[in-house]
């Protein structure tokens, strides 16, 4: 017996159609067709990694945008 609540799929659906790229990071251009674009990005796991592989019909650009909780970074000194 699973362990997940019944009731998973409306809460993950909602969290895509929130999270989900809308434009290419390359071109700018819409990727959704309900933006008046003509590209894709679906969503897969990767332990608690979102990650969005995409494409962009305008461009051809294609590549995965890995949704992330924190990033630790640093800045170069001037």
């Amino acid at each position: 017996m699973s362990s997940a609540p019944a009731n998973w799929f409306p809460v993950d659906a909602d969290r895509h159609r929130r999270d989900a790229p809308r434009f290419c990071p390359a071109c700018a251009a819409p990727l959704a067709l309900a933006d008046g674009g003509h590209g894709l990005a679906t969503e897969y796991w990767v332990a608690d990694d979102r990650v969005f592989v995409c494409f962009c019909g305008a461009c051809g650009w294609s590549g995965d945008i890995v949704l992330s909780s924190r990033v630790v970074a640093h800045e170069p000194e001037h």
